[in-house]
């Protein structure tokens, strides 16, 4: 039974290696004043990310499709942080009209917004429409988040300095994404594609925001020990079968969102992609200007953006 005692001993390595090499964030930046916007805050890496810049003093709203989940995740943020301003508004990415309806809650009873981070996200385990006609994950992942994201731009413009954070994955380095007509492909490769996606929206958000105030960023949380593999029973094995070796916890994988909404070094970057809180190199796709400019006209055209709304 020696190679059992040998192969407890790698995964403690691994695991050890893993905590050694995961970027933390160490700026003691203060928030107090700030309004930030978590989205799929209830659970995971959104939920640790909110507690973190509500614990820093922030205005924290916490948006997610699910209310009991939203206002628990609420009630434990502020019972930690002993910080009152956290609050839940709904919000469904699979709906573009509930994507319109927060925007308009939010900006009915909010000022302001220096923080918007993209955090949600999904991996559907069969192909899936939504109601609008769009792939499932592509909208939850991409399509609703770009047009939660436009129209927020004139608050964030009215608020700068501000910023965008946008959490996309390694895996974007997997997709496929080589025009705009084959972004939709079923089961895990259309979630590769929309982490590609979010890279080039960003990337060319940076771009039509350049100048204003107003930065973007995305960035890969690694990988976490979260709630996302639970939609697919193969990856849900493959994360049971790791026993947490190869896994960060949530904490762990939030510390560079939570690097990029606080950081002063943050301030002025934009168009950056960030690993371990420090910038990184995107796949050569997803630093092509063009393919993000087409996919930008494709998602307006997809969210049925109206002119006015444009940026």
């Amino acid at each position: 039974m020696w190679w059992l005692a040998w192969a407890a001993a790698a995964l403690l390595l691994i695991k050890t290696f893993n905590r050694l090499t995961t970027g933390r964030c160490y700026c003691d930046t203060v928030m107090t004043g700030q309004v930030v916007v978590v989205t799929g805050a209830s659970g995971g890496i959104g939920y640790e990310t909110a507690l973190e810049l509500a614990r820093r003093g922030a205005k924290v709203i916490v948006a997610c499709r699910d209310e009991e989940r939203g206002k628990m995740a609420v009630r434990q943020i502020v019972r930690e942080t002993r910080n009152i301003h956290v609050r839940f508004i709904r919000l469904d990415l699979a709906s573009l009209k509930s994507v319109r309806g927060f925007v308009e809650e939010f900006k009915r009873t909010e000022a302001k917004l220096d923080v918007l981070i993209n955090n949600a996200g999904a991996i559907c385990p069969r192909r899936t429409m939504t109601v609008d006609g769009i792939v499932k994950d592509m909208q939850i992942n991409h399509f609703g988040p770009f047009l939660l994201t436009v129209l927020l731009v004139p608050m964030l413009r009215r608020s700068a300095p501000s910023r965008v954070v946008v959490v996309s994955s390694a895996v974007h380095r997997i997709g496929r994404v080589r025009d705009v007509n084959d972004i939709s492909e079923g089961y895990f490769q259309a979630y590769a594609n929309s982490k590609l996606c979010n890279v080039l929206f960003s990337n060319e958000l940076a771009r039509r925001l350049a100048g204003g105030g107003v930065t973007a960023n995305s960035l890969n949380p690694g990988q976490a020990n979260t709630a996302l593999y639970r939609s697919s029973s193969a990856l849900e094995a493959l994360r049971s079968l790791a026993l947490g070796a190869f896994f960060r916890s949530a904490r762990e994988a939030a510390q560079t969102a939570v690097y990029l909404a606080v950081a002063d070094e943050c301030a002025d970057a934009s168009g950056g992609y960030f690993e371990e809180c420090r910038e990184a190199r995107a796949a050569p796709r997803a630093r092509d200007a063009q393919l993000a400019a087409q996919l930008w006209t494709l998602s307006e055209e997809l969210v049925r953006l109206a002119p006015e709304e444009a940026i």
